[in-house]
Order: C-alpha cells, then structure tokens, then sequence
C-alpha cells in the first residue's frame, strides 16, 4: 500500500513536469517547461488547492536519488575534456566558483531571513494565545 502511495505521488509531480513541458512547447515560452510545471505546482500549494502532505514522501525519495541525476551529465562533460583544460575552462571554472558562492550566500541570508520572520509570527501568536 505504501509503495502505491508513493509512486502515485510521483506519479503527480511527473505530470506537473510534463504539464510545464506542454505549456512550454506549446506557447513557445525561453522557460524550460520543468520550470513551469513546478511553478504552476508551487502556485496550487501556495493556494491550498493542492496539500503539501499529498507529495511529501514521493518528493523526499526524489530528493534522496537525486545525486544520481547528476552523474549522466558530469561523465558527458568528460566528452568536452579539451575545451575544459585552456583558458576556457579556467574562466568556466571561476564563474562557477563565483555562480556558487552567490547562491550559498543569497540562500543563507534568505533562510536567516524567513527564519527571524517564523520567529516573530510564533512568539505573536504565543503572545496572543496567552492573553
């Protein structure tokens, strides 16, 4: 019973890829169509339209294979292995160094951010159940 529950839930998040896909091949839209499906995803969930309970586990199996998504696509750059030891692949490298930094940067500073707002909202709401 479990696995069905969890490939369904999988299931659903698929079919919000390919749904992104369509709309983006469609309309012809410079997003790539995974983009938009968890766009359209994250504004259901963000309505209440969809529970986030419903995905929950079929989202976290993904999330624990996905360093296997990764390894096509790192021995494919073996390929390209000449244009990556010139001077190319040392400028490719720094803005990927930099690219990176950038994003664990602006990540932290967000979730610091958003953590000191759940903060308040919970000591407001302590406050409020205590008078």
């Amino acid at each position: 019973m479990r696995g069905m529950k969890l490939l369904t839930q999988i299931a659903v998040l698929y079919l919000f890829y390919k749904i992104g896909v369509v709309l983006q091949s469609a309309f012809d839209i410079p997003v790539p169509g995974s983009i938009i499906g968890m766009v359209f995803l994250l504004i259901l969930l963000l309505t209440g339209v969809a529970k986030e309970r419903y995905l929950q586990n079929g989202a976290n199996v993904l999330l624990l294979y996905l360093p296997l998504f990764f390894v096509p696509a790192t021995v494919g750059v073996m390929d390209y292995f000449s244009i990556l030891s010139g001077t190319e692949g040392m400028v490719m490298l720094i803005a990927l160094l930099v690219g990176t930094i950038i994003v664990l940067v602006c990540s932290g500073w967000v979730a610091q951010k958003t953590a000191v707002s759940v903060d308040k909202k919970t000591d407001a709401t302590r406050v409020m159940d205590d008078e």
